[in-house]
């Protein structure tokens, strides 16, 4: 019984998906604090990548 997984539920999609846009937002704001487009789209890429290995790991552990 310990080595059961839970169930994901959609608490934790919720949780999950807020979170994975907060990072997102919070790595690409330099880009829209300075207007400068290619600096924000490559830091919203790094951010959605980060984001999304956090999810990942809060959703499969």
């Amino acid at each position: 019984m310990e080595d059961e997984r839970r169930r994901i539920d959609s608490a934790d999609l919720v949780v999950a998906g807020c979170g994975w846009l907060l990072i997102v937002a919070v790595i690409a704001l330099p880009g829209l604090i300075l207007n400068d487009g290619p600096l924000t789209a490559y830091m919203v890429v790094v951010g959605g990548i980060i984001g999304f290995l956090w999810v990942r790991r809060r959703l499969y552990s």
